[in-house]
């Protein structure tokens, strides 16, 4: 198989899995979606763990850790990146197991926008009339969410910039991504130890069998589709993997409507119109920068 026939379908993988999340989190929607996000940060720490043992990646991960710790700049901004990956976990979770699993979609399907916005505004990279016009596209959906529900989009702009900000912050920093999984989760493991011991209202006991199942193995479920990733983009075009992304909140809306029965009420439709628009104008874009490159 080519290798980047391979890549495809690797990042292919890891997208549909992400999608799948929603169907996840909302089998234990049963628990307060804190406590499930804390056993996720814990279930995530144990299970990298185990990973740079299995993998015999032990030695290149104290390396990397003790690069890290001498690096003021790079530990910082690691810690600020593992607080807004926090965010964009806990916020996921509370979405879904509350019934905002369409507007949690809605965030992933703005990620990619407001990525390039940021990258524009803050690295002051140059910005193509296309991606400028799906914006403003995207900001005229946002506002008429507001105009005709009367209600902010706070959970999917929560998602769309707390990962933006992340994967800004990301670009400074070369590191693998196992071991800057590794590194954020210990980051924020603490605090989440606290949560349990202290603030939880529920434990370990108090939960049924399929739920501490379902806990136990979240670490596995946040690593799985990342290592996937990351071996996609070292292997596919990463303009290709950028452009299939959107299969992701694809599969999260198609699961909110027809299996968690949610609805969009007829305010939000044009708004989501609009915000689609906006996505289809930012991929034909995409696709014509693509068909240039490759002349």
């Amino acid at each position: 198989m080519r290798k980047d026939n391979l890549g495809i379908i690797l990042g292919l993988s890891a997208y549909v899995l992400w999608g799948l999340l929603s169907l996840y989190w909302k089998l234990l929607s049963g628990i307060e979606a804190y406590s499930t996000f804390a056993y996720r940060i814990i279930f995530t720490v144990l299970t990298m763990l185990i990973y740079m043992l299995v993998s015999g990646r032990k030695t290149v991960y104290l390396k990397d850790l003790k690069g890290l710790v001498n690096n003021k700049k790079s530990f910082w901004t690691m810690f600020v990146a593992s607080i807004l990956i926090s965010i964009n976990w806990l916020v996921y979770i509370f979405a879904v197991t509350h019934g905002h699993a369409t507007e949690a979609s809605l965030g992933y399907y703005m990620m990619p926008i407001i990525s390039i916005l940021l990258s524009v505004l803050v690295l002051r990279e140059h910005l193509a009339r296309v991606v400028s016009l799906a914006i403003l596209i995207a900001i005229m959906g946002v506002g008429i969410l507001v105009y005709q529900t009367g209600h902010f989009p706070l959970i999917s702009l929560t998602l769309a910039l707390s990962f933006g900000f992340y994967g800004l912050l990301k670009k400074s920093i070369s590191l693998s991504s196992d071991f800057s999984m590794l590194v954020e989760s210990s980051f924020i493991a603490p605090f989440a130890l606290i949560y349990i011991v202290f603030f939880a209202k529920d434990f370990l006991t108090d939960y049924n069998i399929l739920q501490l199942v379902l806990l136990s193995l979240s670490g596995i479920i946040t690593a799985v589709p990342l290592l996937l990733f990351a071996e996609a983009i070292k292997r596919a075009p990463l303009n290709i993997i950028g452009f299939i992304q959107y299969i992701n909140p694809t599969i999260q809306l198609l699961l909110a409507l027809f299996i968690f029965k949610e609805t969009i009420v007829s305010g939000e439709v044009i708004g989501f119109i609009f915000i689609w628009l906006a996505i289809l104008v930012f991929s034909i874009g995409q696709v014509h920068t693509m068909l240039k490159k490759g002349k």
